[in-house]
């Protein structure tokens, strides 16, 4: 018997046996590079995808259940899902769980504050500037990427130490992807006219400024607010003042508050996507939605 269980170890692949870790990700982008980690192994279950909002998503049941009954719980942290740093919480799996911008393989950058002086009708945008400080976009730079990449391959073996060489060697692989990923961006942008840019909300930096192309200002403060109509007015005069060639728009925010800030000016828009949400979740996942926003600024800034 012990003979014909170690030969069927041998015949089957290990994503068909029962023991394959149970891996669930907070978002499509996360679960990509936690997919190439895994691959040959098993498949981690991914709770937010497509037009799903991060900021005010509810669980499932059956998504609750697979939080509680995961081995380990791969998601980006506190200040971009609260609601799941308190489900980790409530459901008594933070030993199972690993936050990848408390990893502290990349130096956090934080929200701007785009005015210097704002009136009351804006307190509760910098109320919770205040309580939300670090810029959890951090996925945006590639270098950022492979960073997380080689911490989930070791959180992973650590988890299942049958299948850490797997996990290293797809580690290794899936960082020759980025790495390439990142040298196209570049090239990408290389040569594309740089000139002033306004984001619809705070979450580019990380790739701005691994690109250069960073923004002088935000429509909003996050993708969890909303505009006062002075910092619309503020925007308004930014890009008719301020020589504003790029207004991007992005499936979180409004595209009327982009309409309104370009009315009467020459600014061009363009669609971008920090989280892919026009793409189906899986491994290709984290480099479709990576060009995809290469190829929107770009478009926006006349390349």
């Amino acid at each position: 018997m012990r003979y014909l269980l170690l030969l069927s170890t041998a015949l089957f692949p290990a994503s068909v046996q029962a023991d394959v870790p149970k891996v669930v990700t907070d978002i499509a982008p996360i679960h990509s590079l936690v997919a190439q980690v895994m691959d040959g192994v098993g498949e981690p279950q991914v709770l937010i995808s497509g037009a799903a909002s991060p900021h005010d998503f509810q669980f499932s049941f059956d998504q609750a259940s697979a939080v509680q009954d995961a081995d380990m719980v791969i998601w980006v942290g506190a200040p971009f899902t609260p609601w799941l740093a308190d489900a980790i919480e409530t459901l008594s799996v933070q030993d199972r769980s690993f936050e990848l911008l408390g990893s502290e393989l990349w130096p956090s950058l934080e929200l701007r504050d785009w005015d210097d002086e704002h009136d009351n009708e804006e307190q509760d945008e910098h109320d919770l500037l205040d309580e939300t400080t670090v810029d959890p976009h951090a996925w945006l730079n590639p270098q950022v990427a492979m960073a997380w990449t080689r911490n989930i391959a070791f959180t992973l073996g650590m988890t299942d130490p049958d299948n850490e060489a797997v996990y290293l060697a797809n580690a290794d692989a899936t960082i020759a992807r980025l790495v390439q990923l990142d040298a196209d961006i570049e090239a990408m942008l290389a040569d594309v006219p740089r000139g002033a840019i306004l984001v619809p909300h705070d979450a580019y930096q990380y790739f701005g400024e691994r690109y250069g192309v960073t923004a002088i200002g935000a429509i909003s403060l996050s993708d969890a607010t909303n505009p006062s109509p002075t910092h619309i007015d503020e925007m308004r005069t930014l890009v008719r003042d301020g020589g504003v060639v790029c207004v991007l728009s992005d499936p979180q925010s409004r595209g009327a508050w982009v309409d309104l800030v370009r009315e009467g000016s020459n600014a061009r828009t363009a669609f971008a996507d920090t989280m892919g949400t026009s793409f189906a979740p899986g491994p290709d996942h984290y480099e479709q939605t990576l060009r995809s926003i290469a190829a929107a600024y770009v478009d926006c800034l006349g390349g």
